[in-house]
């Protein structure tokens, strides 16, 4: 009987040690927000080869930027006359809790028509990071719609 107790007593701090020596569990830190987002040609998501490029959006930090990102990338499963993608960083946001990105910004002449992926990523200096994935298309000047 006192065997049975000690066993007992032996696997109750057994238990408790192990539950104690855990890791306590990482605080869910906040991402950053991305709002009021208006890209390209008169806000219609659209990007001519050696123009100007319009990027507006507002940004609210979960702790404090540390850095605005674009990137312009091929899209899975497209086809493209060539290889091309495009990426920009801004760190002059960095250290402020939030901020209104308005930019402009050229499609460079080496640019290859198409429909990309457009995505705004921002980076948290707590090490949170949120993206924003929109779809643009990007024409050369002689092939703009009439409307765009």
């Amino acid at each position: 009987m006192k065997s049975k107790f000690n066993h007992f007593i032996i696997t109750v701090i057994s238990i408790l040690a192990l539950v104690s020596c855990q890791e306590e569990a990482k605080p869910v830190l906040p991402s950053p927000t991305i709002e009021n987002v208006e890209i390209g040609l008169n806000n219609n998501e659209i990007g001519v080869i050696g123009s100007d490029f319009h990027l507006n959006a507002d940004i609210l930090a979960g702790e404090l930027i540390e850095q605005v990102q674009v990137k312009i990338a091929p899209q899975d499963g497209k086809t493209y006359e060539g290889f091309w993608d495009f990426e920009l960083t801004w760190e002059e946001y960095k250290g402020t809790k939030n901020a209104n990105v308005h930019k402009h910004f050229d499609i460079p002449e080496d640019a290859v028509e198409g429909i990309y992926d457009f995505l705004i990523i921002v980076t948290d200096q707590n090490g949170t990071r949120t993206e924003e994935k929109r779809s643009v298309t990007i024409y050369s000047p002689g092939n703009l719609p009439l409307n765009p």
